[in-house]
């Protein structure tokens, strides 16, 4: 109730710079643990605090994390953890940053909101007594939520790119394109993606003899669209269907489509995504191919049923945070032709100044049904325009990183 009482209260504060006078140890210390936001940007609009680059040292915690909503906005999440002498402090706030507001409306807002949710730890340093408050009335500067929508919650983004890079010998052109559209609210989220990708490759041979200059072209090309319909049954559970189709070169696919129904059971709260997320889903998909050239099997058509188990975890902590997922599939006709992904990633600090991360990728293969029987060429292997047979892929990375003298963080440089 206080904390409540203390944000509208304080809705329009207009904080002073006599904060910068202080001297530097009667200032709260606060760690910025920001994921997807412009920390610098924060760091030099907030002068009444000093930013600490060590959470050992520090006295508040503050995790911000951000998550797209169904109207193509940001949510940001904030966690303000009391370190320390506070450590029996905590504060949470929610800012909703609209699709249409800019970048410079986004960043502003939310500097707002860290400001108001540092309140109650300023409370213990004594210092709300260098600050004045003024209300003006009922105001809401951002845009009105209308009974009368008549998009009904709908969003779409068209889009698309293109690459060009080359030399002498050698020229490599990429096209993109996408369309999404997507509908969310408390209740249903529905969205459908569509994707087109084509990518071409020339190369120039010239024949020191002759002069003569051949040139070889290789080109891929692949579209996708997916689908998604999901209903929320309760604080744990949702059911719904996903859907997808396409076609893609590189995969000897012309033409592929099929859904699934799937159920999904979340060990948390969903409203708890931005701490812990942990997700146990279910779903059996079946898929029609019609296939390029015949495949290893023998099959130019085939209709496929697989069932497929996913588990994810993403837990942020005051230490780090860890991601890690599983997710393995077979299908019904015959099991031997599987596949297991599993993924993890881990970033911690171990002791003050010294933080390290690891991230890997394993995939057991064993379901290469689209293969072609033909073959690939060397000239296909080299520039990966076929897909090749293989077993496993794999992919990780691990590193560290030390720091070490003044703790204070507060200044922002952006000469050079």
């Amino acid at each position: 109730m206080v904390k409540k009482v203390l944000f509208v209260a304080l809705l329009l504060i207009p904080f002073k710079d006599i904060f910068a006078q202080q001297d530097q140890g009667n200032l709260l210390t606060v760690y910025l643990d920001c994921r997807n936001c412009d920390s610098g940007f924060i760091r030099s609009e907030i002068n009444f605090i000093n930013f600490v680059s060590d959470q050992s040292v520090s006295e508040v915690h503050l995790i911000v994390t951000a998550q797209g909503t169904g109207s193509g906005g940001v949510q940001y999440t904030l966690n303000y953890i009391g370190l320390n002498a506070l450590e029996t402090l905590s504060n949470q706030l929610i800012y909703n940053s609209y699709d249409s507001d800019t970048g410079e409306e986004r960043r502003n807002g939310l500097v707002r909101y860290i400001k108001l949710g540092l309140i109650p730890f300023l409370t213990e340093k004594e210092a709300l007594s260098n600050f004045d408050v003024t209300f003006s009335g009922a105001k809401n500067s951002g845009p009105k939520v209308q009974n009368n929508d008549k998009w009904k919650s709908w969003t779409f983004e068209i889009g698309g790119n293109t690459y060009v890079s080359g030399e002498e010998s050698k020229t490599n052109t990429n096209i993109n394109g996408y369309l999404r559209a997507r509908r969310i609210t408390d209740q249903w989220k529905i969205q459908v993606n569509y994707d087109q990708n084509n990518r071409r490759e020339v190369y120039k041979n010239t024949d020191d003899s002759t002069g003569e200059v051949t040139k070889s072209i290789y080109s891929t090309s692949s579209q996708g669209v997916w689908g998604l319909v999901g209903y929320s049954i309760s604080d744990h559970w949702s059911i719904g269907s996903y859907m997808s189709g396409g076609s893609s070169s590189r995969d000897n696919i012309d033409l592929r489509f099929g859904g699934t129904p799937s159920i999904e059971y979340s060990f948390f709260p969903y409203r708890e995504y931005a701490r812990r997320e942990v997700i146990l889903r279910y779903g059996v998909f079946a898929s029609f191919y019609d296939y390029t050239e015949q495949t290893i099997y023998n099959k130019d058509t085939e209709f496929l049923v697989r069932q497929e188990l996913a588990f994810s975890m993403d837990l942020t902590k005051p230490w780090g945070s860890i991601r890690a997922g599983v997710n393995g599939r077979h299908y019904l006709h015959d099991f031997s032709k599987n596949r297991l992904n599993m993924n993890f990633r881990i970033s911690a600090r171990i002791v003050r100044g010294f933080s390290v991360f690891f991230n890997s990728y394993y995939s057991i293969i064993n379901d290469q049904l689209s293969l072609s029987g033909a073959g690939l060429t060397e000239e296909e292997k080299l520039t990966n325009t076929k897909q090749q047979a293989t077993s496993y892929s794999y992919s990780g990375s691990v590193g560290f990183s030390v720091s070490f003298g003044s703790i204070y963080n507060n200044v922002v440089n952006t000469r050079f």
